[in-house]
């Protein structure tokens, strides 16, 4: 008898470690987060500094961003991440996707889980955009400063939902979504913006990213007043092409380019709604680590604005060159950066000290940065 009861309980013992491995176990949350401290010195003499955005402010020590992320995963395998920001960066993206330009924003807010047919995985909510070089972070950039074309030639934040799908083992990945639009949580018009992108790492060294975006991007006179118009008529469309290239262990290259169009949205004297507005770019970068603490890198950026949609409204075919070198020394937990800029118009369209228009303005950054 008490042989067939240690038996039994062995038995019981057995199945419910077995229920224990079959059933999917929560994760999470985990916390983590960064804080960014800035001050950029602008050589012209002017307290904020043209065509830029998360470093606008000049001779100013700034709270760039203090961020913090929430990640995990439930019990039925459903991910969640939240990312709350505060500082200056929160306040630029939030003017950017409309909802204020103040101190706080909720960056990014989504969830996500298998898709049943295609066994990809589908993010659905508040996402930041899969286009460009740069990202919102500057930890994760490597410069101080964010380029011309991540300013101004991509979106920075989508609500809506999309699909990835690896192949291969992660040689291809291709993503498609559909969202409310550019920088926008609600959305402006009765169209969606389709997104589209394809990541082939085939080589060891070399990976190349090409995407793509396409949608009306404007609250088009039939949203606003039915009847009166088409959104067609202002519909936005995006090429984005990232190629990296890593020779040897120290050294790494990267090229981003973007072209862009958007119907009905020049800024010319006689301009109509017929007037289309073209902006292309191409962004260059050489990073190189002198040791495991020290680094540089080299930022060449050109950026054409046909049209004047996107830089200074009554310069058509504004052509901005921007030259950026940026030395930065990284311990366990806080990294130390420091850059100076140069940006050069095709047009006068920069200030000096005594008022004067210039076609050069140069600045000198500085920044601490902390990771948890």
């Amino acid at each position: 008898m008490k042989r067939n009861n240690r038996i039994n309980r062995t038995a019981l013992s057995l199945a419910i470690a077995a229920l224990g491995l079959g059933a999917a176990r929560a994760e999470g949350p985990t916390i983590s987060g960064s804080v960014d401290l800035g001050y950029s010195y602008n050589f012209n003499g002017l307290d904020a500094s043209a065509y830029r955005a998360f470093d606008a402010n000049a001779n100013s020590i700034n709270l760039q961003y203090a961020e913090m992320v929430v990640t995990g995963k439930t019990a039925s395998d459903v991910g969640y991440r939240v990312d709350v920001g505060y500082g200056n960066d929160a306040g630029v993206v939030s003017f950017f996707d409309g909802s204020g330009n103040d101190q706080i924003n909720l960056q990014q807010a989504f969830l996500t889980f298998t898709c049943p047919i295609t066994k990809g995985t589908i993010t659905a909510g508040k996402f930041v955009t899969p286009f460009g070089a740069e990202v919102i972070e500057a930890k994760d950039n490597y410069n101080i400063s964010r380029g011309l074309l991540f300013t101004n030639a991509i979106p920075l934040v989508h609500t809506g939902a999309k699909l990835d799908k690896g192949f291969m083992d992660g040689k291809y990945n291709v993503t498609a979504g559909v969202v409310n639009g550019w920088d926008v949580s609600a959305d402006n018009n009765k169209g969606k913006t389709f997104l589209a992108q394809a990541a082939i790492n085939t080589l060891p060294k070399i990976s190349v990213i090409v995407g793509g975006a396409y949608g009306p991007e404007v609250a088009s006179p039939e949203f606003t007043t039915p009847g009166t118009g088409s959104t067609e008529k202002f519909s936005r469309g995006l090429v984005d092409a990232i190629v990296k290239y890593t020779p040897t262990d120290k050294l790494t290259l990267l090229a981003n380019a973007d072209w862009g169009v958007e119907e009905g949205a020049a800024f010319e004297p006689t301009a109509s709604d017929d007037t289309t507005a073209n902006w292309a770019g191409v962004a260059l970068y050489a990073n190189y680590l002198f040791s495991d603490t020290l680094s540089g890198t080299l930022r060449y950026e050109n950026f054409d604005d046909e049209g004047s949609r996107l830089l200074t409204p009554g310069t058509p075919h504004q052509s901005l060159n921007s030259y950026t070198a940026t030395l930065q020394y990284k311990m366990k937990d806080v990294t130390y950066r420091l850059e100076f800029r140069q940006d050069q118009s095709s047009d006068k369209v920069f200030t000096d000290a005594d008022g004067a228009a210039d076609d050069v303005q140069s600045t000198l950054g500085a920044q601490v940065l902390f990771a948890f």
